[in-house]
């Protein structure tokens, strides 16, 4: 249990790194001490902006990433990526492993604002305040274990901050359990947090945000009267809507920010290093997506995470968000590479294949905040867009198809953004074929759609997913390997290992999970 001890020393100085006026701005970690710094509301927000990214570092990094790897979308050439391409991720797989701690930082970082808010404020503190944040509180924890338990099935439960630094045996529980634990804490938040939160703290967790996450685990658990009960709640709260354009959404235009605008519910809030340092706990999907050095110009661009052949083939005619989402030869994008006039995607990519275009806001030319390995825009984790298709699927239920007027209404919506045509029948495959599109590299959803689906349809769509990418220019339709790369998953393959270095800390973890005692 070594993890968790740290854990719970290092996330109490994590707080004190907090945040002020814009809720994201550094703080001087010296000015602060734990028992007499949250002493009114601002300071007791300062505390829950720690959540919003500095835990979920090395869950953004690449394991996210990795998840669409896993389901087919997206391919690679790197070691530990070519393990998630073939269904043979190893428990010492490094992205596996910093991704589950990663998740489990969020925990801690939750459970000690938790603990913040019942035992250290000072008087002076609004009961608003304490609400708020303890609703931001259940929220992340919420989240982070909807992950967990999505990954790895059984895993440790940890809602107490006195369960750190402790000799405590800690087993891994049961399934029902932390859907249980999840269910109940976004709940609680969906009651607690605002509608929406002053502009100067725009990002936060809202309602919105806890319902439509509880939509999604609703639908998760096949309980489609709450998840459209929980959809509804978002739609009609008129707070969000579509942005006019797909990538609005993930392409800063003409100096203006896309993050956090009408359709963003959740989104992981990165920030720019201070002064003087090139890295830092931000964004660092461009330096692994965009697949040629000369868009960033700071020595990445690295072309890491590829989009398969499966998943461009995948495309409908006329589909606006094929070209906002991939870059292929031919394609021009003059809002890139502006000091040379734009960018041609030829063969002169870091890798000469595919490459990811959402994501890649560009150099310094273009977004004043980029460096190396670094951009301040921000991770989609749910949007509005999303909890259209979850109502439309929620509203299909166990049916083979439905012609329900708010069904197509919400489907069609996305779809018509998209320039493709309305549908006036829709079914399953439909759904899951219009969240691929809609939803990729940003939270994993295509691999969590696949594993929540009937086990043999999943697995019959796993096998005759094409993994390959377009690695062989005289043979574009065949791939690295010439012919495609299929691979059939067998039914372990939809959990993942636990982490070698936890099992070996806390060989509990190996046993056989047991249920929860909830207070």
């Amino acid at each position: 249990m070594n993890l968790y001890k740290i854990l719970g020393i290092l996330v109490l100085l994590g707080f004190m790194a907090g945040c002020s006026d814009d809720f994201l701005e550094i703080t001087p970690e010296d000015r602060l001490t734990i028992d007499n710094y949250y002493n009114n509301d601002e300071q007791l927000y300062t505390g829950g902006a720690a959540l919003y990214n500095r835990p979920w570092f090395y869950f953004n990094e690449k394991f996210i990433l990795c998840m669409d790897v896993y389901a087919g979308n997206t391919s690679g050439d790197y070691a530990d990526i070519v393990q998630f391409n073939k269904f043979a991720v190893f428990s010492a797989n490094q992205f596996l492993t910093e991704g589950y701690q990663s998740l489990y930082s969020v925990v801690a970082y939750a459970n000690s604002l938790l603990d913040i808010v019942e035992n250290k404020v000072g008087p002076q503190v609004s009961d608003q305040a304490k609400e708020w944040s303890r609703g931001e509180g259940l929220f992340m924890r919420a989240v982070a274990y909807y992950y967990l338990v999505r990954t790895w099935g059984p895993v440790p439960i940890l809602e107490d901050i006195n369960q750190y630094g402790t000799d405590v045996p800690v087993y891994r529980h049961r399934v029902e359990d932390v859907y249980t634990l999840i269910e109940r804490d976004l709940a609680e938040a969906a009651e607690l947090l605002p509608l929406a939160w002053p502009e100067s703290q725009a990002g936060r967790a809202t309602k919105g945000a806890a319902n439509g996450m509880l939509a999604e685990v609703y639908l998760t658990r096949k309980d489609y009267a709450n998840a459209k009960l929980r959809a509804d709640k978002v739609i009609g709260s008129g707070v969000y809507s579509l942005m006019p354009n797909y990538s609005d959404n993930f392409q800063p235009k003409g100096g203006v920010t896309c993050d956090n605008n009408k359709e963003s519910i959740f989104e992981l809030q990165w920030v720019s290093p201070p002064q003087g340092e090139h890295w830092y706990y931000t964004n660092t999907h461009q330096a692994y997506l965009a697949a040629a050095g000369k868009l960033t110009a700071t020595g990445d661009g690295w072309g890491t995470f590829i989009p398969s052949n499966d998943f461009i083939r995948a495309y409908e005619d006329g589909d606006l968000r094929r070209m906002p989402t991939i870059m292929e030869k031919g394609n021009f994008y003059p809002e890139l590479v502006t000091k040379e006039g734009g960018f041609l995607v030829e063969n002169a990519m870091t890798n000469n294949y595919a490459g990811y275009r959402k994501y890649v806001v560009g150099s310094a030319e273009e977004w004043p905040t980029v460096n190396f390995m670094n951009t301040d825009v921000n991770t989609h984790i749910l949007r509005y867009a999303e909890v259209l298709l979850i109502r439309a699927e929620a509203i299909l239920g166990t049916s083979a198809s439905t012609t329900d007027a708010t069904a197509l209404g919400d489907f069609n919506d996305v779809r018509e953004r998209a320039g493709l045509e309305a549908k006036d029948v829709i079914t399953l495959d439909d759904i899951l074929q219009e969240r691929r599109m809609e939803l990729p590299i940003e939270s994993g959803d295509r691999w969590y759609d696949l594993a929540r689906i009937d086990r043999s349809k999943a697995i019959d769509i796993l096998s005759n997913t094409d993994r390959a990418y377009l690695a062989d220019r005289e043979d574009p339709e065949g791939g690295s390997e010439g012919g495609g790369r299929f691979v059939v998953p067998s039914e372990s393959d939809f959990l993942l290992p636990l982490p070698q270095v936890e099992t070996d800390i806390n060989p509990l973890l190996k046993e056989e999970p047991v249920a929860y005692e909830f207070n």
